[in-house]
């Protein structure tokens, strides 16, 4: 409740001292990590180190948007995955800073390493084939990934059958990555 409440102090503060600025604020710096990847905090914003009425390399496209959920021990785009990725494939192509796509694939820790590997490249292919269908992934701007169980969101200790499967439906994703 306090990170709830710490978070929401910060927000509004950030908006009065941009002059009441409307809600495109974004930041203009940000914190990468060694990789080059944006930081973000447990709410998937990123970590900034100022503010600035100019769009920024958070500002893009929103995580959420970029993230597809599957159902379990399925490579087949949900008609809400393809919402999300008709929308985001309506962003990219209205964008033109876009230069660059990775598309990562995961699975939950349901089933063996070697299976889970093979089915989050699968989903990951499931996203490029469809960003294709749409114009926007061609050849020499995609790269695809799967990552298998590698990089599990859930908390579902103690869990077990349907309970497990239910709990662990963050980790059954592809993420795309957008480099602009």
């Amino acid at each position: 409740m306090k990170t709830f409440v710490k978070s929401t102090v910060l927000a509004a503060g950030a908006m009065l001292i941009a002059g009441g600025a409307s809600a495109e604020i974004v930041n203009k710096d940000v914190v990468k990590n060694t990789f080059g990847n944006v930081v973000k905090n447990t709410f998937q914003n990123c970590v900034i180190t100022k503010w600035d009425a100019v769009s920024g390399e958070c500002a893009s496209i929103a995580s959420e948007l970029r993230t597809i959920y599957f159902d379990f021990d399925r490579a087949v785009i949900t008609p809400a995955g393809k919402a999300k990725l008709d929308t985001l494939a309506n962003m990219i192509s209205n964008d033109g800073s876009v230069r660059y796509v990775r598309i990562v694939g995961f699975a939950d820790a349901i089933g063996t390493n070697s299976y889970n590997n093979a089915l989050s490249l699968r989903r990951a292919n499931a996203v490029k084939a469809y960003l294709q269908a749409k114009g926007i992934v061609v050849q020499d701007n995609a790269e695809v990934r799967g990552l298998g169980e590698t990089s599990s969101q859930s908390q579902c200790a103690g869990q077990r059958g349907n309970a497990l499967k239910a709990c662990l439906w963050r980790d059954r994703r592809v993420e795309v990555e957008i480099v602009q």
